[in-house]
């Protein structure tokens, strides 16, 4: 970053405005953290925000989680999800719903698809699967926050993603003296996200990390797998590179012990996957 503190990077960030916890957030993260929480208290929570009950009833009748029957409501929806799984999800959807700027429909599906990749992934590396799924989705999420605060914002995001890029935060850095890594981590410090996943949101861009031992070996996994699951989902749905690969790829598939013929064999794994989720 240029000569910027963060303590200027955060007064920059307010001036993006950081959208609060819905109030449905602060519900179910409470309750989960009871020892007997109350479900019906968390139902009526999410049914009083009808963008989120239904997102979430879309959400586990798709394909993705396979149901042998419809769910039909959101107290049923709370009792089968479990309260781990239900926290991921209301963190995700009211994600989409509160960080929101003019045009970033395809960002959105790009994101729910490299979430479902990152989900994926982790269950065939031993990964804390809704910890990866929530990652794939914050991880980009100060993208459209910075949209938001700046016209020529888009613009950055054609530098960053060019083959000559010097890198994606770098770009941002050079221009805007923030980058969204910065804005997501403080995204997720307010939603009072794990401190797993702010330090893996503050870190992404940034492949010293795998060297850094004071970064721990969840987040390092959670970073990864995204990067991974991202060329994946650019690879399936542009038929390109991801921008960030080729600054990534040889130390996540070192640190993931993934070989040349283990990607190819993810590879189609999940365009299969991709295909069946219908996103």
């Amino acid at each position: 970053m240029p000569d910027i503190t963060r303590q200027d990077a955060e007064r920059l960030v307010e001036s993006i405005g950081i959208p609060p916890r819905p109030a449905v957030v602060l519900t179910v993260m409470d309750e989960k953290s009871k020892d007997e929480p109350d479900f019906g208290l968390i139902a009526d929570s999410i049914a009083r925000d009808v963008a989120i009950a239904a997102a979430l009833l879309k959400t586990i009748n798709s394909p993705f989680f396979s149901l042998p029957r419809k769910i039909q409501s959101i107290p049923q929806a709370v009792s089968l999800l479990g309260l781990k799984r239900l926290a991921m999800l209301v963190n995700s959807l009211a994600l989409k719903t509160s960080v929101n700027a003019q045009g970033v429909e395809r960002f959105w599906d790009q994101s729910s698809r490299t979430a479902l990749l990152c989900t994926w992934l982790a269950g065939k590396m031993g990964i804390d699967r809704d910890a990866a799924h929530l990652f794939g989705l914050f991880r980009d999420a100060g993208i459209p926050l910075l949209m938001k605060k700046f016209p020529d914002y888009r613009d950055t995001l054609r530098l960053a993603n060019a083959p000559d890029s010097p890198g994606f935060t770098v770009v941002e850095d050079q221009r805007h003296s923030v980058n969204h890594a910065v804005v997501g981590s403080i995204l997720a410090r307010n939603w009072k996200l794990s401190d797993v996943l702010h330090e893996a949101i503050a870190r992404h861009h940034d492949v010293a990390m795998f060297s850094d031992p004071q970064i721990g070996h969840e987040a390092k996994a959670l970073v990864a797998v995204a990067h991974i699951a991202g060329q994946l989902e650019c690879r399936h749905s542009r038929n390109q590179d991801d921008s960030e690969w080729r600054h990534f790829q040889n130390a996540v598939q070192v640190w993931l012990m993934v070989s040349e013929q283990d990607f190819a064999d993810l590879s189609a794994e999940a365009g299969s996957l991709l295909l069946e989720s219908g996103l």
